[in-house]
């Protein structure tokens, strides 16, 4: 008994270094396997997932709510600490508006989309989309949104309120602790709802196409901001702010999947790049909490890919231009819960609203979302945020160097 005690510590002692991302692609590959192979014996834990995320997609709205509001009262506190505190909170505001509209507008382009999928004028348009349609309509999440932001805001002038707030956000971490147990056996159900909706080989290979796509998105995105760095700072050598802060900072972050894993490596090579420890030391902390750049310019191109390409319904750039704000609002606010499942709920929830997919559909179109998006194009999202904290500091280092 003894001897098993021990070789049952040690596995648990070699699996507790294991990364989690490493279970969770496992997981996710393994689950698209056994859905694709043996879809008859596992179509039951397809229904099943797909269930509980239809039950999960109906308190949506009041998530957003709880999970937006404290953390909209917090940085709207901390923006009036000083200068840098506010100038950091709305540069990440506008780094991520920007990626957002460059996900939407590559997109668009990619996809050939229309600005309208009807005849009727703009506003009849508008309204329609908040009006038509059973079960789940667009006016929830996004008024949702709305009201979050209006109970932030008082909360940054009420004290009683901000602290209850803070008390609903901690509450708020303590169940993404909870939900972090539950990750990998639901990332495996999700794979498995995705093998047997598409069958091994289609769903592997739209796996495939989704990684790239995110790849080629974060690349373009990347060499944007560091056009921008080396404009603003005046660097002249893009070489080395590659080789010296991107590269080694980008490959520990994808092996990660952690903004705030990366913290430690993150801070060291960004000092390497001339960044002084005052500047550092808070710019990159506040990043990895709400700076989430890619994962802004991802969702909104995750769109027109996932609706045309693997359900082939079609989305036009008018219900891109209404989700573009909502989605940068989630990644700049919304508290961040294992393998990216908060925003990638919220958003896909949201596309599923706004363009009033049949109840049974719904379901299955979250459930393929957050599947598509876990694992390899997660990390590829987690390198891409985390050097963007990175660029932020070399730009605040230039206009705030000198005074801090």
């Amino acid at each position: 008994m003894e001897r098993i005690s021990e070789l049952l510590k040690i596995c648990n002692e070699m699996l507790s270094k294991i990364p989690q991302y490493l279970f969770l692609l496992f997981s996710l590959i393994s689950g698209i396997f056994l859905g694709g192979i043996f879809s008859e014996l596992f179509s039951p834990v397809a229904s099943l997932i797909n269930a509980i995320i239809e039950v999960v997609i109906t308190f949506v709205p009041i998530l957003i709510f709880v999970a937006l509001s404290p953390a909209i009262s917090s940085l709207a506190n901390s923006g009036r600490a000083n200068s840098l505190a506010g100038s950091v909170i709305l540069w990440y505001l506008f780094t991520s508006l920007v990626a957002g509209f460059l996900g939407l507008t590559f997109s668009a382009l990619l996809f050939g989309l229309s600005f309208s999928a009807s005849s009727d004028s703009l506003s009849n348009t508008i309204i329609d989309l908040f009006t038509q349609g059973s079960g789940l309509s667009a006016s929830k999440p996004l008024f949702a949104i709305l009201l979050a932001v209006c109970f932030g805001l008082l909360g940054a002038k009420w004290t009683r309120l901000h602290n209850f707030l803070g008390t609903i956000q901690s509450g708020l971490f303590g169940w993404g602790k909870l939900l972090s147990l539950l990750i990998v056996p639901f990332v495996l159900c999700l794979g498995i709802s995705v093998g047997v909706q598409f069958g091994t080989q289609l769903g592997l290979t739209n796996y495939l196409l989704m990684t790239g796509y995110t790849l080629l998105l974060c690349l373009i995105w990347t060499s944007c901001y560091l056009f921008v760095v080396l404009k603003l700072t005046g660097r002249r050598s893009a070489r080395d702010v590659i080789s010296g802060y991107y590269l080694p900072t980008a490959i520990f972050a994808a092996g990660t999947c952690s903004s705030l894993l990366t913290l430690p490596i993150n801070l060291t090579n960004v000092k390497k790049q001339g960044v002084s420890p005052k500047i550092a030391e808070f710019v990159l902390p506040v990043g990895s909490v709400i700076n989430l750049d890619a994962s802004a310019l991802a969702y909104v191109a995750y769109a027109p890919f996932i609706l045309s390409y693997i359900f082939g319904i079609q989305i036009d750039l008018l219900s891109l231009l209404m989700a573009w704000p909502a989605i940068v609002v989630f990644t700049i606010a919304a508290p961040g819960l294992p393998a990216g499942m908060g925003t990638a709920l919220w958003s896909a929830t949201l596309f599923a609203s706004v363009l009033h997919l049949p109840e049974d559909m719904t379901s299955e179109f979250v459930a393929t979302w957050i599947a598509m998006s876990s694992g390899l194009p997660d990390m590829i999202r987690t390198a891409t945020n985390c050097t963007g904290d990175g660029f932020a500091s070399m730009i605040m280092e230039r206009f705030y160097g000198e005074r801090e």
